[in-house]
């Protein structure tokens, strides 16, 4: 069974995968590899930036989220 991808399109990878005036090619047998790696890095990059929001320090709750909201001083 063909790899399904989950967050990135498969129609946007050729637009990502250009050096300057050079556009890079994907073998057929090698696409499936590229979408799961693709996956993976735009899971492991979403839960670098979950882990950049403040977290609740003291009590019975201690290292639960302060809040839930990603807003633009998390990429200060």
């Amino acid at each position: 069974m063909p790899y399904q991808a989950k967050f990135v399109r498969v129609s946007k990878i050729r637009d990502l995968l250009v050096e300057g005036d050079v556009k890079i090619r994907v073998a057929g047998d090698a696409k499936e590899k590229v979408n799961e790696y693709l996956d993976k890095a735009v899971a492991a990059a979403v839960k670098d930036l979950i882990d950049k929001l403040p977290r609740k320090s003291k009590g019975s709750s201690k290292g639960e989220l302060k809040r839930i909201t990603i807003q633009v001083q998390d990429f200060e």
